[in-house]
């Protein structure tokens, strides 16, 4: 630990929210589970907000300055959080490393790949790269009437969003989600992890995951976690 930085000295304070991402809908990560979920991959401050209301400056700064280290990491896990970390980061006491993660799964992967015997700016980079590899696919449903790719989705329909991008809509939730997982696989994917929301239970998730891992292959380790979001049925993690 002579190089290194103790939990004493280097904590992470993951900030939980997603704020409008496409104009047709409004989206929110937010659940009792997920900040559970984050406080087992060692994020010592969890900074949440609604579905209209995006964590504040002020209300980072105040994570910040609530845990007792002398450098800490923010991780926003969304693109429109990046710049008010960005502002805290130049208010805090202390210093402060913001890694731009603009997902869940893109934070959850920084969190595993954190090694408390390497310095603060090590880390930084080393868990940016583990995170940069993560690829997230969202399964939720249309709020109102809308037009993908010049054909119309009618409300409730569910749509499948590779990173922030809608690619393709149907009507059944299960194949919609597998067939997401399928396209997203790469030549070189190793993991793929299946997060499910509160609208879902634990069996149709189970069974989803079974689908997901028959039509990925047996190179791919395939896992769920229980996240108990509200809007996405399920969020995919592929690395």
């Amino acid at each position: 630990m002579a190089l290194g930085v103790g939990r004493k000295e280097l904590v992470m304070v993951g900030v939980l929210l997603t704020g409008t991402l496409l104009a047709v809908l409004n989206l929110t990560m937010l659940s009792p589970a997920l900040p559970a979920i984050m406080g087992d991959l060692g994020v010592d401050a969890v900074v949440s907000g609604g579905q209209t209301m995006n964590p504040s400056t002020e209300d980072i700064l105040a994570a910040i300055q609530s845990v007792p280290a002398k450098t800490v990491l923010v991780l926003p896990n969304n693109k429109n959080i990046i710049m008010a970390s960005e502002q805290a980061q130049k208010l805090a006491d202390r210093k402060v490393i913001v890694l731009p993660t603009r997902t869940v799964p893109q934070g959850m992967t920084a969190m595993l790949n954190f090694d408390p015997d390497l310095k603060p700016e090590e880390n930084a980079v080393a868990m940016m790269q583990a995170a940069d590899r993560v690829s997230t696919g969202l399964i939720t449903y249309a709020a109102r009437d809308s037009e993908f790719d010049g054909k119309p989705i009618k409300k409730g329909e569910i749509m499948a969003l590779e990173n922030g991008k809608i690619v393709a809509t149907g009507t059944d939730l299960v194949k919609t989600t597998y067939r997401l997982a399928r396209a997203m696989k790469k030549k070189d994917t190793q993991f793929i992890t299946v997060i499910s929301g509160c609208d879902v239970s634990d069996e149709d998730a189970e069974k989803t995951t079974d689908l997901v891992r028959a039509k990925c292959g047996g190179s791919v380790e395939v896992s769920h976690i229980s996240g108990g979001q509200p809007v996405y049925y399920y969020m995919i993690s592929v690395e």
